[in-house]
């Protein structure tokens, strides 16, 4: 664990910057800001309480708020995206957590990468152009179950379809980047490609909708939770 200084400075560093994408609390309040707090929508994942002995695997980590909470559950975690990691890297550091960072891309991963009991993947589905690819890969790596949850089509005649729709629409992130939304789904139609990947039981876990903290982007989206197991 960092002291008390260098933390202040970091903290003070990454938000004179804009924030990131997690809110992450450092202790002695101080406080990262980011675009969501996920502390308050975590009970909708249903994570196990204790993950002593279990491996993790977080997909799209970004600023690694899920990789952070499965480490204090005891998992030996790995977290990927497709970023140079440094913030992931200072904040592990700085909770005095212990997650091993790769920088890898979804497309990437296969059987070669290793076998993980858990495999997590939150809020990125909406951004990649190949859904199904993606959760094929997130298959290939998943030796228990898989929670994903994503920005779903919370349309009322689409909830018995398993339809999805190109949305085509570019988001800001908290650095001022920019990045695209390309698919919305829905609930059926995700269900269906677990199914497609290789998973033997699809569970619809809850809905929610995903608020930005004041102050930032605004954005309110509706996302739905899934548990995909062998």
């Amino acid at each position: 664990m960092a002291n008390l200084e260098s933390l202040e400075a970091l903290v003070d560093d990454i938000n004179r910057r804009g924030g990131i994408y997690h809110q992450i609390e450092l202790g002695s309040g101080l406080v990262i800001k980011g675009e969501y707090d996920m502390t308050k929508y975590l009970d909708f994942y249903r994570i196990p309480a204790d993950l002593s002995g279990q491996t993790v695997l977080d997909v799209g980590t970004s600023s690694g708020f899920f990789a952070f909470e499965c480490a204090r559950r005891g998992a030996s975690v790995t977290a990927i995206d497709i970023w140079e990691g440094r913030v992931f890297k200072s904040l592990k550091e700085a909770l005095g957590l212990s997650a091993h960072y790769i920088r890898k891309s979804i497309y990437d991963l296969d059987a070669s990468f290793g076998r993980f009991n858990i495999v997590i993947c939150t809020s990125l589905l909406v951004h990649l152009p190949d859904v199904l690819g993606a959760l094929q890969r997130i298959s290939s790596v998943c030796a228990g179950m898989a929670i994903i949850a994503t920005a779903f089509l919370d349309d009322e005649a689409c909830q018995s379809r398993p339809h999805i729709e190109f949305v085509g629409e570019m988001a800001k992130a908290a650095d001022g980047s920019e990045y695209w939304a390309y698919w919305l789904m829905s609930p059926l139609a995700l269900q269906r490609m677990l199914s497609a990947v290789g998973f033997s039981r699809v569970e619809e876990i809850s809905r929610f909708s995903l608020a930005s903290e004041p102050g930032r982007n605004n954005y309110n989206t509706p996302h739905i939770v899934c548990h995909a197991s062998r």
